[in-house]
């Protein structure tokens, strides 16, 4: 089956996040947290290239799509619900490095599966949600 390139980034979006939850559930919570962030990311990068922009290579998408938005949208930049996608989004993008590598807190390396907890997957989670959920929104607003 042929798709545009947006079509399957929200398919990756969307299977992505379908696979955070099935991970939370099973307490593979630095597993959840991850897909979580690769939802965000698709989603976000699917937005980019509506708007006319080349795809964030570097897991930094929220971060593009404000660029892009400056260019092409400004008016969201006052709109709440985007100022919110952008909030959440952010706090999720430096996750897909933290899921997958050793972290230094409180003086100690500690692994993500020892870092991440159930109340911080969630968090995540619901953060990935509200972003796709959201880009989702936009896109079907403006006819893609």
């Amino acid at each position: 089956m042929a798709e545009s390139k947006i079509e399957a980034l929200l398919r990756v979006s969307e299977a992505n996040l379908a696979r955070a939850e099935r991970r939370l559930d099973t307490g593979e919570y630095d597993a959840a947290v991850y897909h979580a962030s690769i939802a965000a990311e698709s989603a976000a990068n699917a937005m980019i290239l509506v708007l006319g922009g080349d795809e964030a290579k570097d897991h930094r998408a929220i971060s593009g799509l404000v660029a892009v938005v400056r260019r092409t949208r400004p008016e969201l930049l006052g709109d709440e619900e985007f100022s919110q996608l952008i909030e959440k989004g952010r706090e999720i993008q430096r996750e897909v490095v933290y899921s997958r590598y050793p972290l230094k807190v409180a003086g100690r390396w500690v692994t993500p599966m020892d870092y991440y907890s159930l109340e911080m997957g969630r968090a995540v989670v619901d953060n990935a949600k509200f972003v796709v959920g959201r880009i989702r929104a936009y896109l079907k607003r403006w006819g893609t």
